[in-house]
């Protein structure tokens, strides 16, 4: 499709779930919420064909896309900061992880953990900046507690499926990977239990942690005793149903 259409499947709920989560939190709906979230979609369709653009070293195939997608990010991004001048504090953060993501990509290291978790931060900062829209005030000057948790929550769990689906496919052999996925999900996981007893997260999401964290260990354990990989089908199908229940578990009435 030359670009027009993201083919990397476990992109669209990274970008989208986040997005979706700010639209349900934020209130009042101002137009500048609306504005917010086309100029996300577009720009997540931007940062797909993008991402193809510079490692192919500009090929001109996916010089349409491109440069409509680029169109259309600009054109609603500066919308959304004329209804909401105080969203342009959010450079300070998005700025570095957006630039430093690009560089990786040049480098052709766009598959290394740092610049994929500084991809995954920023879907996830989208959910305070949503809430943003309706305050007024710069984003460090108005901390919505609610927002930024959910958007650690999300965070942390699509940061770890990084490391996991490498367990399952790239590094399926490699006993170092899959320490290091166990180890992080099992302290997400303990960490998230701590939440709970805080009385900031609900005990679905708790419970929903525990499901994640098994996966996390059972899903390479089973490849490897059965002697052959998973299915990407498999794989995707478990992390559709257990994205859903984090999300679904979300700390809504925090």
């Amino acid at each position: 499709m030359n670009g027009w259409i993201p083919d990397q499947h476990g992109a669209w709920p990274m970008a989208l779930m986040p997005l979706t989560a700010g639209l349900i939190i934020t209130t009042p709906k101002t137009p500048a919420l609306t504005f917010l979230t086309l100029a996300w979609v577009s720009g997540f369709l931007l940062f797909s064909v993008s991402e193809k653009y510079i490692k192919s070293r500009f090929r001109p195939r996916y010089r349409p896309a491109t440069i409509t997608y680029a169109i259309l990010a600009a054109a609603f991004t500066a919308l959304t900061l004329l209804t909401a001048p105080n969203l342009f504090w959010w450079a300070l953060l998005y700025v570095p992880l957006i630039g430093y993501w690009a560089f990786s990509v040049w480098r052709r290291k766009e598959r290394d953990l740092a610049p994929r978790f500084s991809t995954i931060i920023a879907a996830a900062l989208v959910i305070p900046v949503a809430v943003n829209t309706s305050s007024g005030a710069p984003w460090f000057a108005h901390f919505e507690k609610r927002a930024w948790l959910m958007a650690g929550l999300l965070g942390a769990y699509f940061a770890l499926t990084v490391p996991y689906v490498k367990t399952l496919i790239r590094e399926r052999n490699n006993p170092t990977w899959l320490h290091g996925s166990i180890v992080g999900h099992v302290i997400a996981t303990v960490i998230v239990w701590v939440f709970f007893a805080l009385d900031l997260v609900p005990i679905w999401h708790a419970l929903a942690w525990v499901l994640v964290c098994a996966r996390a260990i059972m899903m390479p354990l089973i490849a490897t005793h059965r002697g052959k990989p998973w299915r990407p089908a498999v794989v995707g199908t478990v992390e559709t149903v257990l994205s859903l229940l984090v999300f679904a578990a979300l700390p809504w009435a925090v």
